[in-house]
């Protein structure tokens, strides 16, 4: 027999997909646990730069960049080809600005823009020159206390000396620290800063990009009681009545049976470690391994199988 624990909602995986369900179902009173299968929470995110594009989104609009939804529904219709689905379109555009909305106001997550960040592929028709993309905001490590050590840290190769660096006009600042003075003296205080978390954290406290979105959705989730669960992978889901009613997970001391009221979200990501899945779905990487990932070493496509 395997312990048992109950709850409303179970979110398999902790990058944003999985900490922003939970959250939001915190929010509405659910009990909710977090299953994360590796040592550190965070997943893909916390090593990605964070950015979101969400067209129409509310800080593009307060600085007067108006659209309505038929440039970026276009935009979507000539990128994504014969995968393009209007109706999930539709359903992502009408409630990306709502999203925002409800993390500014009722979460620690706030936003910067990307006003002057235009879309990936400036030659297909409808693109934009900017107002469709936002990033979190930087966020201060402390507020997450205890559980700070357990957040996963941005990848080094991203970094000065751990330090993350928000991109943008941050990042000029860093390339131009040695030519300009105005950089120079920008850049100082935010070097010196990281040094002394350093010496007093043993890691740095403002964190910046994917790191400041998982931190800033982490945050909430433990001040609205969420349970994170991390080093427990999810082995199988259980059934009951026809429906899913929660998953059997790994832990040090041996499988646990989490009973789920409402459900269980599956916000584990893709297969992009998965060598085997690889190898049958993409014809032009025979052995699966013809594409390297940035992604998280624990991507290995479980949710696919559960």
């Amino acid at each position: 027999m395997h312990p048992e624990i109950s709850c409303d909602l179970l979110v398999i995986g902790s990058g944003a997909g999985g900490l922003s369900a939970a959250v939001t179902a915190a929010h509405r009173g659910l009990k909710v646990i977090v299953a994360e299968k590796e040592a550190q929470y965070g997943g893909t995110t916390a090593w990605s730069g964070g950015w979101m594009w969400l067209p129409r989104n509310p800080l593009a609009t307060a600085a007067g960049i108006v659209e309505g939804m038929e440039q970026p529904l276009s935009y979507l219709r000539h990128e994504l080809g014969a995968q393009f689905d209007e109706a999930r379109a539709l359903a992502f555009l009408q409630a990306a600005p709502k999203m925002v909305e409800f993390f500014r106001a009722n979460t620690a997550l706030q936003f910067i823009d990307g006003n002057g960040i235009p879309d990936f592929h400036g030659n297909t028709p409808d693109a934009a020159l900017g107002g469709r993309s936002i990033c979190a905001a930087p966020f201060d490590g402390r507020r997450l206390g205890p559980q700070m050590t357990a957040l996963k840290p941005p990848l080094p190769e991203t970094t000065l000396w751990g330090m993350g660096i928000a991109s943008g006009a941050e990042l000029r600042h860093f390339i131009n620290a040695t030519r300009k003075p105005s950089s120079f003296w920008h850049v100082t205080p935010l070097v010196l800063r990281h040094w002394r978390d350093l010496l007093v954290h043993g890691r740095g406290m403002r964190l910046v990009n994917g790191n400041a979105l998982v931190a800033a959705l982490a945050a909430s989730a433990f001040e609205k009681g969420v349970e994170v669960r991390t080093s427990s992978p999810a082995q199988k889901l259980i059934m009951k009545h026809g429906r899913v009613a929660g998953a059997v997970l790994g832990s040090a001391s041996g499988d646990v049976l989490v009973h789920a009221r409402c459900g269980v979200v599956l916000a584990c990501g893709g297969f992009p470690h998965d060598t085997e899945r690889k190898k049958a779905l993409l014809p032009h990487a025979p052995s699966g391994k013809e594409h390297y990932s940035a992604a998280s070493r624990g991507n290995t496509g479980d949710g696919l199988r559960l």
